[in-house]
């Protein structure tokens, strides 16, 4: 198996990993976590006069009706990482035990090495993602990648130069809902990964998304449905997007980024830490406290930036390849 897992991965751009998390252990406490930052949301956000009405709702209803009262990045509350721009002392992200657990999950690491090795750093370039459903959202709002599709990229695409061509990176996407195609799951272009890094920019809606490859959409696509427990590991060249959610529920997912220690990051000056090494003095994050310090420290250096950090946009100027032929 562990062998597959590489031969996979390498062969497609992507290996999907079945049963590897425990739903109630793993996944369960931070879907608490994301409940309680919801009730401090409806708290800090909702009137007097509707807050017991809107606190007696279930996530979903809450969620939805925060959306309705237009909340500046809303999901930012739910993110678990530092907002890209515009970074203040108050600047909010989800940074729960709970999170800095599943970065350090072993069965997550112990699949991520059958990929990078024994030397595996955490990488700061993560992110969770609320998908709500289409139906009963604002059509100016279904643009926005939590709710309607996201644009076609690869994740070396929001790293800078270094990281876009010198670091080895896995992404391993996690769903904490059961995910299909109705409900907004992956969409990858066949053996798209071969091509190394293809021409990045930002699209009209503000999403980075890639230019240049004329029909992208007749490509041959594969959906990249998974159950809750399941992991997917994507390359940072495959070329994929999530589709749109047209069922009735939220799909709620998290991916994590893992790369070669000693590589950049790619996200400098946010926080990369070693979570696998031969050598155990290596490993000096241990403790949520340690690691909160860390995200702490970055902010400090963030708070006289405009950028917290920045991607190399165009990613390389006046390309039109047509990669039709060769995907």
């Amino acid at each position: 198996m562990h062998k597959n897992i590489k031969k996979k991965f390498d062969k497609n751009g992507f290996v999907r990993i079945k049963n590897v998390l425990n739903y109630k252990l793993d996944l369960e406490p931070i879907l608490n976590d994301m409940a309680f930052i919801m009730n401090r949301l409806v708290h800090r956000f909702v009137s007097k006069k509707n807050k017991k009405r809107v606190l007696n709702l279930n996530f979903k209803k809450k969620y939805s009706y925060l959306v309705k009262l237009g909340i500046p990045e809303l999901d930012q509350y739910f993110n678990i990482r530092l907002p890209q721009n515009n970074i203040t002392v108050d600047s909010d992200f989800f940074a729960s035990q709970s999170i800095f657990t599943l970065i350090k999950n072993k069965k997550i690491i112990e699949k991520v090495s059958k990929i990078l090795g024994t030397e595996i750093s955490s990488n700061p370039c993560q992110n969770s993602r609320i998908k709500q459903p289409e139906k009963g959202v604002a059509k100016k709002n279904l643009h926005d990648g939590l709710v309607g599709r996201t644009p076609w990229h690869q994740d070396a695409g929001v790293m800078n130069k270094k990281g876009q061509k010198g670091t080895e990176l896995v992404t391993c996407w996690i769903p904490f809902t059961k995910t299909r195609i109705k409900n907004g799951c992956m969409l990858a272009v066949k053996n798209s990964h071969k091509l190394g890094l293809v021409n990045h920019d930002t699209g009209s809606k503000g999403q980075v998304e890639i230019k240049g490859i004329k029909n992208i959409d007749n490509l041959k696509t594969i959906p990249l449905e998974a159950d809750v427990g399941d992991i997917i590991l994507l390359n940072k060249y495959l070329i994929h997007c999530s589709l749109p959610n047209k069922s009735k529920n939220f799909r709620i997912s998290m991916d994590l980024r893992f790369n070669k220690s000693g590589q950049q990051s790619g996200r400098d000056p946010l926080p990369s830490f070693i979570v696998k090494s031969k050598n155990k003095k290596n490993i000096k994050v241990n403790t949520y406290k340690q690691w909160i310090t860390l995200w702490e420290e970055a902010k400090n250096k963030c708070l006289k930036r405009k950028w917290t950090y920045k991607y190399p946009l165009p990613t390389f100027k006046g390309s039109k390849r047509d990669l039709t032929n060769i995907i």
